[in-house]
């Protein structure tokens, strides 16, 4: 008998824990079809720009289809789709381009994603500034709707759980923890650098656990999706141990197509049976929750594992050196 892989995620019913991130791919509807196919529980659809809503900016179209065709792609993966379709606002400051959420939701997503990365350009501006006007943005689009939303948070920000309950107050249904963000790359002979993007590597988990035990913290309950590293079903559980309900999938997608989903659901159904489990909702509710501990106690957790051993895992990949002729021959 297959294990049950049903969850609940922003109070929406998914089929598995498995969702695909914001991403073109999810606006393909052959690539969905596969999603689906493979058991993913939902989808995203790739950003919309508040760039393009407030400022009519077609120069990210090919990317989504521009404000208008945006409309037009979730009423038409709603038709295809079986599965929750959660659409994706992407944005850095306050203004009217949040009011296009009534659109979204008029037009049939079942929920919205909310990517707010603000820009941190001026040195004056105080991180509880930066806080309040996305806490502001939120409040707005959480008010305009009645369909959950989901904000989309990155690294950067210093209390992950106070800043997760303050969410939660002004109506968000969850977090998603975190964005991915564009990878700096330095210049040497021009002295210069830029930003690009680029998949997120494998064994790279750590930094997503981490703050998703962080915004457990305290007792939180609000739905979590991990973002960032899951490449494996290893991971998918490490992740929904730890707290996540749901977790999301692009980069690996990407690397071997629809048919990491299948692989990370097969996976999560022999990871759970052999946890002694008949579902993954009682994994879930058997795992612990993270506690609120002293300064002391979470000091010694930093100090320790440096202190006891003077050898340390190297997570590089170890690179496989045989070479050989055309036949197959090694050398």
């Amino acid at each position: 008998m297959a294990t049950d892989l049903n969850v609940s995620y922003l109070k929406l019913p998914l089929k598995s824990p498995i969702v695909v991130g914001a991403c073109p791919m999810t606006l393909e509807p052959e690539s969905v079809r596969q999603m689906i196919c493979g058991g993913a529980g939902a989808v995203v659809l790739p950003s919309i720009f508040q760039e393009q809503i407030a400022h009519h900016d077609e120069s990210q179209s090919r990317y989504n289809g521009g404000p208008d065709q945006y409309l037009t792609s979730i009423q038409e993966m709603k038709r295809l789709a079986c599965i929750p379709v959660i659409a994706s606002m992407n944005g850095y400051c306050d203004g009217a381009w949040l009011e296009y959420a009534k659109l979204i939701e008029v037009n049939g997503a079942d929920a919205i994603e909310l990517n707010l990365q603000p820009t941190i350009s001026n040195p004056a501006q105080r991180s509880e500034e930066i806080e309040e006007q996305l806490c502001e943005m939120v409040r707005k689009v959480c008010e305009s709707v009645s369909i959950p939303v989901a904000v989309k948070l990155s690294h950067r920000f210093t209390n992950i759980a106070n800043l997760a309950h303050r969410l939660q107050l002004l109506g968000a249904a969850g977090v998603v923890l975190f964005a991915h963000e564009p990878k700096w790359e330095v210049a040497i002979d021009r002295l210069q650098w830029t930003s690009h993007w680029e998949l997120t590597p494998v064994d790279s988990l750590g930094a997503t656990v981490t703050g998703i035990i962080h915004a457990r913290l305290g007792g939180l309950d609000l739905s979590i999706a991990a973002s960032g590293g899951v490449c494996t079903a290893e991971d998918a559980i490490k992740a929904l141990i730890t707290g996540a309900d749901v977790v999301m999938i692009t980069s690996e997608i990407y690397r071997s197509g629809p048919e990491a989903i299948s692989r990370m659901v097969h996976g999560l159904e022999r990871l759970v049976k052999i946890q002694g489990f008949h579902s993954l909702a009682q994994l879930q509710q058997a795992r612990p929750m993270p506690e609120t501990r002293s300064k002391q106690a979470t000091r010694f957790d930093y100090i320790n594992p440096i202190t006891r051993t003077t050898t340390y895992r190297d997570p590089t990949p170890v690179v496989e050196r045989q070479s050989g002729d055309r036949y197959g021959h090694q050398d």
